[in-house]
């Protein structure tokens, strides 16, 4: 009798428990569905802890800010202590295989995309034969960089400098086969190769995706014009993007590569506009 008793008050519990179940799984599946999803053991904020991306961008975000933007800097000098040696190894034993090999992977161009050589998309960002060309753009980097980066993160600023810098290649590579021959027929009645243009290198790109999105954090941020003449962060940066304009579409630009520069202000921008401004607005950004 006393089984049976127990039996019953077992059976009457689990029946209680059960529908209390349902009424929490119901209650949680109405303000969180994605986290309970019965056919995903994990929620989904778990699993985007486990993602290596996430676990890579939280590992880079508890380096010293400082360290990251030297590694930086000093993977530019690296490159260019590379094409250092590979020069002087040619003008000293007439050996041009190493030149040969830096002109191969360090320099964006139609024809390195067009034989497949797409990391050189990425890798020209970091790449400066001339001591004069590596110097400005690292001081511009180190005094811009850092505000960009204690603003956003280690690990959004490494993909702001690469994302940019591909951008600005791939806009080079696109001015150079598309825009660059129907200009030259226009000005000259004839135009080149586009594969026989030359390239681009040099972290000009980046850089200048990096000015413009403090620029477009911080517009009224005040920057010195060839270190005399003040001006606001946003106007300077805007002068700078027309006089490039101005360069490419007239062929003016000579030796500077004006289309990547126009790559790196827009995409600078946009990560301002397109990824950061929304989610501040929304109250979702986390450095």
């Amino acid at each position: 009798m006393l089984k049976t008793r127990f039996l019953g008050l077992t059976h009457i519990c689990k029946s209680a428990s059960t529908r209390w179940q349902q009424r929490i799984v119901a209650t949680r599946t109405y303000i969180r569905p994605h986290y309970y999803n019965n056919n995903e053991p994990l929620s989904k904020a778990i699993q985007a802890q486990k993602n290596p991306l996430q676990r890579f961008s939280r590992t880079v975000n508890n380096i010293d800010p400082n360290k990251v933007l030297w590694s930086v800097i000093g993977t530019n000098v690296g490159v260019y202590l590379m094409w250092q040696y590979a020069i002087n190894s040619y003008k000293q034993f007439g050996d041009s295989h190493w030149l040969n090999i830096m002109g191969k992977h360090f320099i964006s161009s139609p024809e390195a995309v067009h034989n497949g050589r797409y990391h050189t998309l990425l890798t020209s960002a970091f790449s400066h034969k001339s001591l004069e060309h590596l110097g400005l753009n690292m001081l511009v980097l180190y005094s811009i960089g850092q505000g960009v980066i204690e603003a956003i993160g280690a690990s959004r600023f490494l993909i702001l400098y690469a994302g940019a810098g591909i951008t600005a290649s791939l806009v080079a590579v696109g001015y150079r086969k598309y825009i660059r021959p129907m200009l030259e027929k226009e000005k000259y009645g004839r135009s080149r190769d586009p594969r026989l243009m030359g390239g681009s290198m040099g972290a000009s790109g980046s850089v200048m995706a990096i000015t413009s999105f403090f620029a477009c954090a911080y517009p009224r941020a005040t920057f010195l014009v060839f270190f005399i003449i003040p001006m606001p962060a946003i106007a300077v940066v805007g002068l700078f993007a027309a006089y490039d304009i101005y360069q490419a579409s007239t062929l003016e630009g000579g030796i500077v590569d004006s289309a990547a520069h126009i790559g790196g202000v827009a995409y600078g921008a946009g990560y301002w506009f397109l990824r950061v401004r929304p989610m501040l607005r929304a109250g979702r950004w986390r450095v």
